[in-house]
């Protein structure tokens, strides 16, 4: 019971949650009355072992004092506090309740997935990661030239189609214009978040001159890609944009210039350049759409997607509806190793700021959470970085998300998302070149990307870090320009220019942002970073003060 109470999912749906675990078989009274019953055997048993301060107890309610109580194999694969000595022998091991099926389906559920979490435990067979030089084929540029200044139950993900590009001026034939689409498709069948309509079908289609919302609604897919090559004076141009299938609208639209000399290796290049870019437009445009609906979301796909656009806008009331939605998500997706990755990143994103008044709730459930979806996860290298993620929030084991990020490189050595996961993994694990490194390395694969804010900001720290104060000034006021809500960039701007910091900004910093820098110096691996920033911080915080008292 007490078991079942420490991983029970919380609120009301604890009780509801008991009883069908434990008696499925009766009816509603009988095992309200046999709920009834064992919670009082529970409250004796604890009184003669002098814990009976672990429950807390309401008229209508009672639950455990999880400040009081901790679970070890909550933290397997996630937490530090776990040491690999528990106790040995399988998960509950001697318990069994043949009439509640749902119970011992449960049991050898988390019998299973503990098993599996111990041997990635134990797991330190992968080579290390490929380096940004060997991805890329060159040495990676200093930030400031790079960047200038501008499975399972299917995931709720957007399908898409890539409709053939149109050849004219001296191209003699279409063959480049397909090949070009082919090789789009190729790369954007590596997503994970996108469905991929057949190529086939789409061709088939666009040669019957339908147009784009036309193609759309015949392959029942919401975006169509759709391009157009010219050639004139030895030199390609090639326009692609991207359109919602839904009413026709054109979302983005670009145009790549370059050399007909080989165009074998210019079409390969096109296509390496659009895919990532297609994604993050995508991205964005689901999650700006989800905003501006007035309904509750209805569905799987609705429901991923406002919680997604919640969760970045780093404000307690819009994440704690994010957790919420998530839950939900993953009650209808179960095996989805992307619902239930997003449903633990979100909960440790509350613990890591400090938004709920419950943070062992928030805690516990964002540990279960990750464990879960690095359990179902194989080989889906979105939610091995949304795990990586939940790791740091939570303040977890660092070596166990920087495996994560080695084990998505191998799948997907060019996926932007598990580069700029793994940048701030090095951050925190005190590799500042490795981590500039990756952020760098994700932004030329992507410039157009969601997280470019994050990853600019992720670049300053390191250089931060490095010393190098007037280059973290730059790219901190770069990361503000582009999400000035980030929590991370106001601290690290703090950070690295204590003289600036008035008593407005640290007000507006807040008490959640407090619990975030306290969250985050914590994570901090090398004991010089954490004095380092500690020390700025404390100049920040002395400096807001002489400002408050020079204005009276």
């Amino acid at each position: 019971m007490v078991a079942l109470l420490a991983m029970a999912p919380g609120g009301r749906r604890t009780r509801e949650y008991l009883r069908n675990m434990l008696w499925e078989t009766r009816g509603a009274k009988q095992a309200q009355d046999s709920l009834r019953r064992e919670l009082s055997n529970l409250r004796i048993v604890l009184e003669l072992n002098e814990a009976s301060g672990l429950l807390d107890t309401e008229i209508q309610r009672v639950g455990l004092v999880m400040d009081m109580v901790d679970v070890d194999v909550s933290h397997l694969g996630v937490g530090t506090l776990w040491t690999g000595h528990g106790p040995a022998g399988e998960f509950l091991e001697g318990i069994d309740l043949p009439a509640a099926e749902r119970f011992e389906e449960w049991l050898r559920h988390e019998r299973s997935r503990t098993e599996e979490l111990l041997r990635a435990e134990n797991d330190n067979t992968l080579a290390p990661p490929p380096t940004p030089s060997e991805i890329y084929g060159g040495a990676v540029p200093d930030a400031r030239e790079t960047l200038g200044k501008s499975s399972l139950s299917l995931p709720p993900k957007p399908s898409i189609a890539v409709l053939p590009f149109v050849a004219s001026g001296n191209l003699s034939d279409a063959w480049l214009g397909e090949a070009i689409a082919e090789n789009v498709e190729r790369l954007i069948s590596r997503f994970p978040q996108l469905f991929l309509a057949s190529g086939n079908s789409s061709r088939l289609l666009a040669g019957r001159g339908l147009t784009a919302q036309q193609i759309a609604g015949r392959l029942g897919v919401g975006f169509v890609i759709e391009g157009r090559v010219r050639e004139m004076a030895g030199r390609l141009r090639v326009t692609v944009s991207l359109v919602d299938g839904r009413n026709g609208e054109q979302l983005w639209a670009d145009s790549i210039d370059g050399a007909s000399d080989d165009l074998w290796l210019l079409q390969d290049e096109i296509a390496a350049r659009i895919a990532p870019r297609i994604w993050s437009m995508i991205d964005l445009a689901e999650r700006d759409r989800s905003l501006r609906e007035l309904s509750r979301p209805s569905g799987s796909y609705e429901r991923y997607w406002r919680a997604s656009a919640l969760l970045r806008r780093w404000e307690g009331p819009a994440l704690l509806e994010a957790c919420e939605l998530a839950d939900t998500l993953v009650q209808d997706n179960p095996t989805c190793p992307w619902a239930t990755s997003l449903a633990a990143y979100c909960y440790s994103l509350d613990y890591f700021m400090g938004y709920s008044a419950d943070r062992a709730h928030a805690y516990r459930r964002g540990s279960m959470l990750c464990q879960e979806a690095m359990w179902l996860a194989g080989d889906n290298v979105e939610a091995l970085g949304y795990c990586a993620g939940t790791i740091m929030n939570l303040g977890g084991n660092l070596d166990s998300a920087d495996r994560l990020i080695t084990r998505a490189l191998h799948v997907f050595p060019l996926f932007q998302p598990t580069l700029f996961w793994g940048g701030w993994v090095d951050i925190f694990r005190g590799q500042t070149e490795r981590a500039r490194g990756r952020f760098e390395l994700a932004l030329r694969i992507n410039p157009a990307s969601g997280a470019r804010a994050q990853t600019l900001c992720g670049i300053g720290f390191a250089a931060l870090l490095e010393g190098d104060l007037p280059a973290a000034r730059d790219l901190f006021a770069d990361a503000e320009l582009e999400d000035p809500a980030f929590p991370m960039t106001t601290l690290g701007k703090l950070a690295a220019d204590p003289g600036q910091a008035d008593g407005g900004k640290m007000a507006a910093f807040g008490e959640s942002g407090r619990q975030m820098a306290m969250s985050v110096l914590a994570l901090f691996q090398r004991a010089e970073h954490r004095a380092q920033l500690a020390a700025a911080l404390g100049a920040a915080i002395a400096a807001a003060s002489g400002s408050r008292a020079a204005n009276g």
